[in-house]
């Protein structure tokens, strides 16, 4: 044993059901589902603790054969030090099962804490006991297809190339073995570690800052597991810790109070916008979204590059994954941008003076030049959209005094026809004669529709900014990057 004044270092407690090896298997995939992923565990906490018999387990391989827990089994519980739960619909169904993990809870409720460790073979959804429902989950599920059955990991045996398995494995011994050694340092005092509490993961060493990542969809599992992994290999404390209570006030209540501690939110989002209860008609990702606007907290969103927005049907979910906060581009390079938020939060660039911004655009990419002038707005540049009144005099008067006055320009090149934005960029060409010093930076931005003519067109110093498929906030930021230049020069 491991933990001293335990019996047994690991409880494991499954359905049999989940343990029946697939018809027809080769001598070599005989065993089950749960006997081969305790098999992987086996090995991998021991790499994590030293040696093979450093530490000791109870799986019962005869389980359910009696209508009652037996007083040996019992005792078993009783001196475990710690419970894994292999949760599946046959768990849930089973009064075995529910007997035995409600024997195991007692203690938790009676004087001893010990950690409980929650792994979902296979989705639960509504199912899911009340009583684990605040437990920190480790996922062996993927929803890979909308509208289909999630594929079990490891079914029928584990694939040596399928990664997101081993990596769910290797994130549960690494909780175990944190838990265990807390313990053993504690002399087996397992009232002083609270139960199953993942607070009491959290490193000694302060972590470099606390983000909210925000559950997700189905689809997006794989995505949030990889981002979890590289904010906590980098020592960032990420939260929520525990899987959420479906109840929207209790939902509300345990998400409130994580916000309030983190540095910044976190979301993945993609094409699908999930559940949509009765009681939550925006769904659980716009919910998060509102409840972190609320406190007020930084917001980083992230989605896939390839997913066209323009062909979302739902105006409403089209809006949410073209707000101003979300970054289409790779996942790595979004990791990387969610730690630069924790080292230098996004605020205002430090100009000497302020800098004020025409943002010229058609009436049609209106929407898109707002979301381009919020992002503006939040790095502390000024800026000035064009009048687009009935009377074309006041139009182009107020064109042209913008064009003078501006200290840098941007024209939207969205749904506008290239030869609007080829008569805009002359008009600003013209318009350096009347200035009484040179514009600071000059840019096409090019927003959706992706399809568009070429302008055939350069003047001096004027980039062309590709966010055909979403505003690139990354882009935005280098635009004002070099006007700090331009300002630096001047």
């Amino acid at each position: 044993m491991y933990v001293p004044h335990c019996k047994y270092d690991i409880f494991i407690s499954y359905a049999h059901v989940d343990d029946l090896p697939f018809p027809g298997s080769s001598a070599g995939h005989a065993r089950g589902w749960v006997t081969t992923f305790v098999g992987c565990l086996k090995t991998r906490l021991a790499q994590k603790l030293g040696r093979s018999d450093a530490y000791s387990l109870w799986m019962d391989h005869e389980m359910e054969s009696w209508p009652y827990i037996s007083q040996q089994l019992l005792s078993n519980i009783r001196d475990s030090a710690s419970l894994v739960v292999v949760l599946s619909p046959g768990y849930v169904a089973s009064p075995w099962c529910q007997r035995e993990r409600n024997a195991f809870l007692a203690l938790l409720e009676e004087h001893v804490a010990r950690p409980v460790f929650l792994v979902e073979r296979e989705r639960v959804e509504d199912e899911f006991p009340a009583e684990l429902m605040d437990r920190k989950i480790f996922r062996f599920w993927v929803q890979e297809r909308e509208g289909k059955a999630p594929r079990i990991l490891g079914v029928p045996c584990p694939d040596p190339a399928d990664h997101e398995y081993y990596n769910q494995i290797d994130d549960l011994c690494q909780d175990i073995a944190t838990n265990l050694k807390r313990l053993r340092g504690a002399g087996g005092a397992v009232t002083a570690l609270a139960a199953s509490s993942p607070s009491s993961l959290a490193p000694a060493m302060a972590p470099r800052g606390r983000v909210y990542l925000a559950q997700v969809t189905d689809d997006l599992d794989l995505q949030r597991n990889s981002v979890k992994r590289y904010l906590e290999q980098a020592g960032v404390e990420v939260l929520p810790a525990t899987w959420y209570s479906q109840d929207p006030k209790i939902f509300r209540a345990h998400a409130e109070q994580d916000l309030e501690r983190c540095d910044l939110f976190v979301q993945l989002i993609s094409e699908t916008a999930g559940k949509r209860p009765e009681d939550l008609p925006q769904g659980y990702p716009q919910f998060q979204l509102e409840l972190a606007l609320a406190t007020d907290k930084p917001i980083l969103q992230w989605r896939n590059p390839t997913l066209d927005c323009a062909a979302i049907e739902d105006k409403a979910h089209q809006a949410f994954l073209t707000a101003t906060t979300v970054r289409s581009e790779g996942l790595e390079d979004f990791k990387g941008e969610i730690l630069r938020r924790l080292v230098t939060p996004p605020v205002t660039h430090g100009l000497k003076k302020s800098v004020y911004v025409f943002v010229d655009m058609e009436s049609a990419d209106r929407p898109f030049a707002e979301q381009i002038c919020d992002i503006l707005d939040r790095y502390g540049a000024e800026y000035v959209l064009p009048v687009q009144s009935d009377n074309p005099t006041e139009n182009r008067h107020d064109l042209e005094q913008n064009l003078v006055e501006c200290d840098a320009l941007i024209v939207i090149y969205g749904s506008a026809t290239k030869t609007w934005v080829r008569g805009q960029l002359q008009e600003a060409r013209k318009s350096v004669a009347l200035r009484k010093t040179p514009l600071r930076a000059l840019a096409v931005f090019e927003g959706p529709p992706e399809e568009k003519a070429p302008l055939d067109m350069k003047i001096q110093g004027m980039q062309v900014l590709d966010h055909r498929k979403g505003i690139n906030e990354h882009q935005v930021r280098q635009f004002l990057d070099s006007l700090v230049v331009a300002e630096a020069g001047s």
